[in-house]
């Protein structure tokens, strides 16, 4: 039986000590197989507390694209994008900031790194991801930053590598 080959690795990152074992280990991987890495920050749309309005000034071309359907289905993380902000928004600025220092510290691996900040539900985002960017491999930390309340494996973790298409490794 071949090993499949790891070209890709989802690296989702919250700011946690978790999340920056998961890429030191995604660094590591990365190294022995020649795989680019790709960091994630999702933005919570559950826990992000703004109206529907509030949220088009982060997707103003979603008025556009989706005419006609309901605040549910529109604000849906499946027919969501990229998430683009007005940079003077700070939860947007901290992710934005976050995603670059990671980018800088994976730098000590010598790999090949891409950086995308989305907003939706975290658990989906991550997993609709890895889909579309055909990502072999996901390594997420197991306790991101509100971690203390699980004590054996974070919800995120868990859910990601119960549901994900591609292999999952959960690093402590």
């Amino acid at each position: 039986m071949a090993e499949e080959l790891i070209k890709k690795i989802l690296v989702p990152v919250d700011g946690s000590n978790a999340s920056q074992k998961a890429l030191d280990y995604a660094g590591w991987v990365s190294g022995k197989t020649g795989a680019s890495i790709m960091l994630l920050h999702v933005i919570d749309a559950g826990k992000f507390n703004t109206s529907y309005e509030a949220m088009d000034r982060f997707q103003p071309e979603w008025e556009d694209k989706i005419k006609g359907t309901d605040d549910i289905k529109r604000y849906s993380p499946f027919f969501e994008e990229q998430l683009s902000c007005m940079i003077e928004d700070p939860v947007c600025k901290r992710g934005s900031n976050l995603l670059k220092e990671m980018a800088k510290y994976a730098e000590k691996y010598k790999v090949k790194t891409k950086t995308m900040m989305k907003l939706g539900k975290t658990v989906d985002t991550i997993i609709q991801v890895a889909e579309e960017e055909n990502c072999d491999q996901i390594i997420v930390g197991k306790t991101g930053l509100t971690g203390i309340r699980k004590i054996v494996m974070g919800n995120a973790a868990e859910d990601v590598a119960q549901y994900a298409h591609c292999r999952v490794t959960v690093v402590a």
